[in-house]
């Protein structure tokens, strides 16, 4: 599969436990030199951090998380675009402070540029699957699952995972990492300022869940986000001839939304202006 999108030209992203994936180091490093691409990595916890030999017990079946680390450094130094996905981040295993610094820590220390995390759901026979594995090997954890995960709960209420979400962003601005995956573009493309306009919208749609924001405004940037995605032509040539007035005639931005595009304009630097 590689091979053939190497030979298409068509950009890849590659989430892994495995560190056979070095295997392919060179293959993805090639595919990445003609489009950017990106890997990474699952990695749920550190092997400094409290209950390691607990969730290493879960996933006994992948490389250590060291052995990760270390495997995400080299695709670093072959000039990928690497980091951490962060999920599922189990409650009472992986979400104290410390696991949560060590593991944007290890992200940072090792090349990666971004720890993308989410928390644990549980549906239906996943649910009772899930349920068995905690009672048998970690029966003191049981009650609490029990307690965040009723009948009928997929995830854990919004304030807690708010609590999460924003410490992970304070942990990725303090070592220099982002808690999203930064958007990969080609050199020279002519739609360079719409790519950034738009993940400039959709990251502000994270933030937004992430402060529980109202979900009709939740959707008003990801419409927002989505017509700019699909303009033809370039939104600062747009504002140039029209200005903000050109910005809010484009479909489903508006007046609020356009000062809101507006600003993230005149925010990026030239020579898109």
């Amino acid at each position: 599969m590689l091979e053939v999108c190497n030979e298409l030209g068509f950009p890849v992203f590659v989430l892994e436990r495995a560190t056979l994936v070095l295997r392919d180091l060179d293959l993805i490093a090639e595919i990445n030199h003609n489009t950017p691409s990106v890997m990474a990595f699952s990695i749920i916890s550190t092997p400094d951090s409290m209950f390691y030999k607990q969730v290493h017990q879960i996933e006994h079946l992948a490389p250590l998380s060291e052995k990760r680390f270390t495997a995400m450094e080299k695709f670093a130094s072959a000039g990928l675009l690497t980091g951490v996905c962060f999920m599922p981040i189990l409650p009472g295993l992986c979400d104290d402070k410390n696991n949560l610094e060590n593991v944007v820590r290890w992200t940072a220390k090792h090349g990666g540029k971004f720890v993308l995390a989410s928390g644990l759901t549980l549906s239906d026979q996943q649910r009772d699957y899930f349920f068995k594995i905690i009672s048998k090997r970690f029966p003191d954890f049981l009650p609490l699952y029990q307690s965040l995960y009723p009948h009928g709960n997929y995830s854990i209420s919004g304030k807690e995972w708010q609590k999460t979400a924003l410490y992970i962003r304070e942990l990725c601005n303090h070592y220099g990492i982002s808690d999203r995956i930064p958007r990969p573009i080609l050199p020279g493309d002519k739609h360079t300022l719409n790519k950034r306009i738009v993940e400039a919208l959709a990251n502000q749609v994270y933030t937004l869940e992430v402060n529980t924001a109202p979900t009709q405004r939740i959707w008003a940037y990801r419409k927002a986000a989505w017509a700019i995605e699909d303009l033809d032509q370039d939104i600062g040539l747009v504002y140039r001839s029209l200005g903000l007035r050109g910005l809010q005639s484009i479909q489903n931005i508006g007046p609020s939304l356009g000062r809101v595009v507006e600003q993230f304009i005149t925010r990026i630097p030239p020579p898109y202006l």
